[in-house]
């Protein structure tokens, strides 16, 4: 059971547009204003591509690649994207090789959300930037997919944006969270910067 991803490609590449509030796009916006000329960019379970165009849209002339195990997904990804099916636990990347890594609304798809995100923090440069849109399983719109999801048989791995927090601090990020009824954008750094307290949007 679960989602077949691996057919619904053409689905996702019309309307998945859709499941990005306009509040996160500033903060995108804002955080690959941070990245360096020509930083290459990974939109991990990235899909057919979505965030990715968001992405080119704000900040073009990046190196973007988008991940994810299901090529019939891959197969709508954008032109001028570089599309590899990999799982995120197991990333093709060599150690801080990356600049940023955007996580849309996909991580709680991912079989071990923690292997992947110590994945994430191996391949980031020193300085690296991490960007991740998800649900609060607890509030809001956020309880509605959760339920869903466990209904349909996906994994469901979703966290509240403060136990994330938790889990990226772990693994040395700073981080920065940005929340509003029952969505959350989380920012985060390799560096060794103090994390910055979460601002609530409303």
């Amino acid at each position: 059971m679960g989602i077949p991803f691996d057919r619904l490609g053409w689905l996702f590449a019309r309307w998945g547009h859709r499941t990005y509030p306009e509040w996160a796009e500033p903060i995108l916006r804002d955080w690959l204003a941070e990245r360096p000329q020509r930083a290459r960019i990974v939109d991990l379970g990235g899909g057919t591509g979505v965030l990715t165009r968001m992405a080119r849209r704000l900040r073009p002339g990046l190196d973007y690649w988008v991940v994810d195990p299901a090529g019939g997904m891959l197969r709508y990804a954008p032109e001028g994207v570089r599309a590899l099916a990999a799982r995120a636990e197991a990333l093709p990347f060599e150690d801080a090789s990356v600049d940023g890594v955007m996580i849309g609304e996909a991580l709680h798809h991912f079989t071990d959300p923690q292997a992947a995100l110590a994945e994430v923090a191996r391949v980031l440069r020193s300085g690296g930037g991490l960007w991740i849109y998800d649900f609060d399983p607890g509030r809001g719109v956020g309880r509605w997919v959760y339920w869903g999801e466990r209904l349909v048989g996906e994994p469901a791995n979703f966290f509240a944006p403060e136990a994330l927090e938790a889990m990226l601090e772990e693994l040395g990020f700073a981080i920065r969270a940005h929340a509003r009824k029952g969505r959350y954008v989380l920012t985060a750094t390799t560096s060794a910067e103090r994390p910055q307290e979460a601002v609530p949007l409303g």
